[in-house]
Formats: structure tokens, C-alpha cells, sequence
């Protein structure tokens, strides 16, 4: 950059207000140390408790809602449609991942994940890339029904196993 334009540059900082101060009792101008009153903590905590005794169902709801995406979108040719249905299985696998991370299934966020981050990686348009995704969605299934919770063990490690060998395959 030459010297002349380095003059004209002008650099502006904006101090933006944190409105969590004020949410939290301080002052917006405060530069006080946050806290968090250990009652809202514990109802926070009775909040998360209580999603996760349906944790199971949700997840359930949103893997149904998976599938019925999936298998209009598998056989679209590349289109608008067929991205807004990519876009709808990301928000899924983000939801999946996000509740199961929380209440401790760790093997379906595993793969819930992993599936949202393929579908946001890739075209769609290639036969293999169905496969992949067909086999995250498969071992979500055999999750769900199984309800494994621990990404260790025989049954993780063969279901982690056969997402791996999809993906080495078709990619």
C-alpha cells in the first residue's frame, strides 16, 4: 500500500455495549466482574435436567425429520429445492447433535455431527456422497433404537466403523 493511501486510511473503533451486564444486575457502563446467582444456576441446571428425561424422544423426532428429508431430497437432481433440503437436514443433525451432546449420548452427536458437517461440505451430486450420507443416517438409527449412549464399546466402534469405511470409499 503506498504511502499516500495509508494517509487517507481511516480506522474507526466502536465500542459496542454489553447488554449481559444488564441482564446480570450491573451496570451496562460497569466494568465489574459478572456473577451469576447460584439459584439461577440450579434453575438453569433443573431446566436441563428435566430436557434430558425426553432426550431420547427429541432426538427421535429430529432423526424422523431426517429421514423424511433424506428420502426426498436423495434422487433430487442439483437444484435450489434440493439445497433448502440440505440446508433443513444440517439444522436437524445441528439439533441432534447439540441435545445429545448435553444429555450424554455421545455416539449420536458423534454422528450427528459428523453428518452435519459432510452435508455442509459437499455438492450432493455425486452417487457416493448418497451413500455416506445414507450411512450416518443409518447408524443414528441403530442409536436411537439401541439407545447407545457411550461412543465406546463393540457396537460404537463397529457403527464408527462403517460410517469410516463409507466415507474412505465414496469421498
Amino acid at each position: 500500500m503506498s504511502e499516500e493511501k495509508k494517509s487517507r486510511l481511516r480506522i474507526e473503533v466502536y465500542k459496542l455495549t454489553n447488554y449481559l451486564k444488564n441482564k446480570l444486575g450491573l451496570s451496562i457502563n460497569s466494568t465489574e466482574e459478572g456473577e451469576i446467582a447460584p439459584d439461577k444456576i440450579e434453575e438453569c441446571d433443573a431446566l436441563i435436567q428435566e430436557m434430558c428425561e425426553s432426550c431420547l424422544e427429541t432426538i427421535g423426532t429430529h432423526l424422523d425429520e431426517i429421514i423424511k428429508l433424506w428420502g426426498k431430497m436423495k434422487d433430487m437432481p442439483q437444484s435450489q429445492e434440493r439445497q433448502n433440503l440440505s440446508d433443513q437436514i444440517f439444522i436437524e443433525s445441528h439439533e441432534i447433535k447439540d441435545i445429545a451432546s448435553l444429555c450424554g449420548y455421545a455416539l449420536c452427536a458423534h454422528f450427528a455431527e459428523s453428518l452435519r458437517d459432510y452435508i455442509s461440505e459437499t455438492s450432493l451430486n455425486v452417487e457416493g456422497q448418497r451413500v455416506i450420507i445414507q450411512a450416518h443416517v443409518d447408524a443414528m438409527t441403530v442409536v436411537y433404537k439401541k439407545d447407545l449412549k457411550d461412543d465406546g464399546g463393540p457396537a460404537a466402534e463397529e457403527l464408527k466403523k462403517m460410517v469410516k469405511v463409507a466415507i474412505d470409499k465414496f469421498r
